[in-house]
């Protein structure tokens, strides 16, 4: 389920068994001033939750590219965790994930799907906004870095109808 920018890499359906590769590639892929990387362990509780899934973007060999994490219940999904190894942005992996969870909380029901961003990620805002995501509120110091900083967090929404 590559797209046509990039044929090298597939999305596939993550498991708990996948939350140590998760966790590492968290580790590189997020800035760790905000400490926003989960866990094998928190991943795992998460994936716990019935509403939990958790979509893999891999090379054809199987390395681990990018996840996104996502939660559907009560009609409304919200894409907790989504990262893409460095070296393999700009690719579509990012697009792919994201359109693939859209269409999975769909299946399971969901109408609109939330997500949370540093106002200061403007990377990832782009991404999210050229994908139909529009602001609907803000969380002033939600971000705490571990010099004691904060970032406001940039609430997005998009209708998944």
């Amino acid at each position: 389920m590559a797209t046509a920018r990039d044929q090298s890499w597939q999305l596939l359906q993550g498991s708990a068994a996948d939350a140590t590769a998760v966790e590492k590639l968290s580790a590189t892929a997020f800035d760790p001033a905000f400490r926003e990387a989960w866990s094998a362990q928190q991943l795992v509780r998460g994936l716990e939750d019935p509403g939990a899934f958790l979509l893999l973007a891999s090379t054809m060999e199987g390395e681990l590219l990018g996840f996104a994490l996502t939660r559907a219940t009560a009609g409304e999904a919200e894409l907790l965790l989504c990262a893409i190894a460095p070296g393999w942005r700009r690719r579509g992996l990012a697009s792919g994930l994201v359109a693939a969870a859209m269409a999975e909380a769909r299946n399971r029901g969901a109408r609109r799907l939330y997500l949370e961003v540093r106002e200061n990620n403007v990377g990832a805002r782009s991404l999210y906004e050229s994908l139909g995501f529009r602001p609907v509120g803000s969380r002033p110091g939600y971000y705490k870095s571990v010099t004691g900083g904060t970032a406001t967090a940039i609430t997005l929404s998009r209708s998944l109808d």
